[in-house]
């Protein structure tokens, strides 16, 4: 008459047995999981906000290359302040929802000329450079030189332009009958505008868990457009009053 009862104590203890243990499991791994998620979920978030900071730098200079009009003669193309203030304000929108206030800004004007001086042939110059938050305005001269470094470096070097732009290289193509041919490709002599960017990324946990100390990453890009003025010079004439004229006295 007893067996039934007791064996159903044991199964019940078993049961509660089971359940404490699952308890236990899930306690030990929730930390795990979340951690998982979380970062996931971070990276997710820092790639999107790295396509916006590429999306930045590439309107920046893009919508500063299109300048058609605004300079001193028909056809030549200039930029004044309220020009620059609506380009920035147009990038900026881009970065939206995440915050812009640490978004670091430059736009430049750098000729591309041929130079016998120069070992390669051709040197790259800043005719202007113009800045938002802070950002680092490219130099008229370098070691009282104007001239910009030719050097192949990440982005973000206000001091260097890539070796593509100031010196010739060999490219080799393949035939289409077999074999390849080599050339050698000289760089383009105009203005080039150059946009750089540098954004201080903060996590987006640690802006809504402010106990959470993480790393606040920097994400830097540059990126080059030529101008679209086909006046000869192609040269985007500066009428702002913010910024650096390399040129003074001349638009």
């Amino acid at each position: 008459m007893n067996r039934p009862c007791a064996e159903r104590r044991d199964a019940r203890a078993l049961l509660a047995e089971n359940r404490a243990f699952a308890a236990v499991e899930f306690a030990l791994m929730l930390p795990l999981v979340l951690i998982v998620y979380l970062g996931l979920a971070e990276l997710a978030l820092g790639q999107r906000a790295s396509q916006k900071v590429e999306l930045v730098a590439h309107t920046l200079s893009d919508l500063a290359a299109q300048q058609l009009t605004g300079g001193s003669n028909p056809g030549q193309a200039g930029i004044d302040e309220t020009t620059i203030k609506a380009i920035f304000s147009a990038a900026t929108t881009l970065m939206a929802p995440l915050p812009s206030s640490n978004l670091k800004m430059t736009i430049s004007e750098v000729a591309i000329v041929a130079d016998a001086t120069q070992a390669s042939g051709y040197k790259a110059t800043v005719q202007w450079s113009v800045t938002r938050n802070s950002g680092a305005l490219r130099p008229c001269t370098i070691g009282g030189v104007a001239k910009l470094n030719a050097a192949d470096v990440a982005p973000v070097d206000p001091n260097s332009m890539p070796t593509s732009y100031t010196t010739a290289k060999s490219v080799t193509l393949a035939n289409a009958g077999g074999g390849s041919t080599t050339t050698s490709v000289t760089p383009t002599v105009g203005s080039i505008i150059v946009a750089d960017v540098i954004y201080t990324y903060q996590p987006s946990f640690s802006r809504t868990i402010t106990w959470l100390k993480t790393a606040t990453p920097q994400m830097s890009r540059t990126s080059y457009s030529p101008v679209r003025n086909t006046y000869s010079p192609n040269h985007i004439q500066y009428y702002m009053t913010s910024g650096t004229n390399c040129t003074p006295g001349t638009p």
